[in-house]
């Protein structure tokens, strides 16, 4: 599987601990946003969530699109990472695709989040990439 992703636009995810608590929800313990695009993110609400989009990598497990809700209750801006306090990622899928473990991370393609682009795209394309730096191919 490929994906290209403009590192001007490149967003990673990345936590410390992934809990799996209920069905359909995960808690990313120690989850911080890092990659080039951090220098030019404005300011981020204290409380709210992004839609990441997965539906190219793991349309082999769900019988629909895979968009898992991000949402965060606290963030934290340092010069290089942005961290949020209780990520959580939700999708009702989220126990039929594969556990994510502790040293993958989520790359987020943000071109179209620009402030005049933003409205017309409701949910940024994401893609579950291995601690190597390599992206999961789910298809074999």
């Amino acid at each position: 599987m490929e994906f290209n992703v403009s590192e001007k636009f490149r967003l990673e995810i990345h936590w410390n601990k992934v809990i799996y608590e209920q069905d359909g929800v995960t808690k990313l313990d120690g989850c911080y946003l890092g990659g080039p695009v951090i220098k030019e993110v404005a300011e981020m609400n204290q409380k709210d969530v992004i839609a990441l989009d997965f539906g190219n990598q793991y349309v082999v497990f769900t019988p629909n699109y895979y968009v898992a809700r991000l949402s965060w209750e606290g963030v934290r801006h340092t010069p290089h990472k942005i961290y949020l306090d209780d990520a959580v990622l939700k999708n009702k899928f989220l126990n039929s695709v594969p556990n994510l473990n502790y040293n993958d991370y989520i790359i987020v393609d943000t071109k179209n989040h620009e402030d005049d682009k933003h409205q017309y795209h409701l949910s940024y394309p994401a893609y579950l990439i291995k601690f190597g730096g390599e992206i999961y191919n789910f298809r074999g």
